[in-house]
């Protein structure tokens, strides 16, 4: 019992580790998108056309955060013993992620239409903020793959009051994903005021 409490707290040191890897890479491709946004939507790079987030990212920021609240719930019921309750939330949870990539598509989709738009400095802004999107997904498919693996050992009666480590590895990366994107999702905003108000 108590090697597995030390497994435990060297796994976790393991996953924050990681977590704190990512979020400088995130952090540190924002501030070069914020330097992009200033130094290229103004007066002197020549005519304006507003840039605009897709609306389905609210639909997408909706879908991230539910499955947040799942997975915090799924910790709580593997914490209390409640296997049903646990089951129903990590299914609910992998039904949504799957959502949430559909859809990122229409998102994703909308905003190839707008790069095909005439203005070269909004192209290349929509253009970053694609790739930001697709580098967020792409983490997004890792959190998925950490849903299917906790089906798997669902499958095997494999977490209880005890053993639920993976389930709260997943939550806590699920919840790292969430803040990622509130704050690209708020960087992505401003890009869209800043275009619309023609300043630096």
């Amino acid at each position: 019992m108590l090697s597995e409490i030390s497994d435990d707290k060297r796994s976790l040191q393991g996953v924050l580790l990681l977590l704190v890897s990512l979020g400088v890479f995130f952090f540190a491709s924002l501030i070069l998108y914020a330097i992009y946004v200033v130094t290229r939507i103004t007066p002197d790079a020549g005519p304006i056309i507003p840039f605009y987030v897709p609306p389905s990212f609210l639909l997408t920021t909706i879908l991230l955060v539910t499955i947040s609240i799942l997975l915090h719930l799924s910790v709580l019921a593997a914490r209390h013993q409640r296997l049903v309750d646990l089951h129903r939330y990590i299914v609910l949870a992998l039904l949504l992620s799957l959502c949430f990539f559909v859809v990122q598509a229409i998102g994703l989709w909308w905003m190839i239409q707008q790069m095909l738009q005439p203005s070269e400095t909004i192209k290349n802004l929509y253009g970053f903020t694609f790739f930001l999107v697709i580098v967020h997904a792409l983490h997004v498919v890792g959190g998925v793959a950490g849903l299917i693996f906790l089906m798997f050992g669902l499958h095997r009666n494999s977490y209880d009051h005890e053993r639920y480590f993976p389930v709260r590895f997943c939550a806590i990366y699920w919840h790292f994903l969430d803040v990622v994107w509130v704050v690209m999702l708020a960087c992505f905003a401003l890009a869209a005021y800043m275009s619309k108000i023609g300043v630096h």
